[in-house]
């Protein structure tokens, strides 16, 4: 009985172990950089996820959330800016974000209004702050791609929102970006 209950732990470790390997050997192939230009007090981020796509859904009380599933092809990208605000609590920080999503082999594009959920943009808000934090579809404003460089500008969706505006390049080997809140 004692070996059956070794092999066992022995299998479960084993088995473990390729679980982690194969989640890590994922997230390689995922891109995440700083941005260099970000808002003062900010820390700003661009993560690329290839050959995935983003399925937007409504839960139960109508609010906006988003699942990655693999499909080659497919590019997603998250820009976010991000401050601590308080570091002793965990909910003490503040992010704003925006996501989307790209076929791999879009050259130049521009969008206005209700043609950004082509690219199913998404602002997310991400605060200890009752009433504000989620997502939300983003139906006015522009989007641009020229080459690897990202222009996303859209009116304020909250109160007190951060960012209306984003310029980045989506280039793993070098990253720019600028962002600006409402004035």
């Amino acid at each position: 009985m004692k070996n059956i209950i070794f092999l066992l732990l022995i299998s479960f470790v084993v088995l473990s172990c390729t679980c982690k390997k194969k989640t890590a050997e994922e997230n390689k192939k995922n891109t995440t950089l700083t941005v260099d230009s970000c808002p003062e007090g900010f820390a700003c981020r661009l993560e690329v996820v290839p050959n995935h796509t983003m399925v937007v859904k409504t839960d139960g009380i109508g609010a906006v959330y988003f699942e990655l599933e693999a499909l080659k092809g497919t590019t997603v990208y998250r820009y976010e800016i991000s401050q601590n605000q308080d570091q002793k609590y965990m909910d003490g920080g503040y992010r704003e974000e925006i996501i989307f999503e790209l076929p791999s082999d879009t050259a130049d594009l521009n969008l206005s209004d209700t043609d950004l959920q082509q690219v199913k943009l998404i602002f997310g808000v991400w605060c200890y702050c009752k009433g504000k934090a989620g997502n939300y579809t983003i139906t006015k404003g522009n989007f641009s791609k020229k080459g690897n460089t990202f222009s996303v500008d859209f009116p304020a969706v909250v109160a007190d929102q951060k960012m209306s505006f984003a310029r980045f390049e989506a280039s793993p080997s070098r990253s720019i970006g600028t962002s600006k809140g409402e004035e």
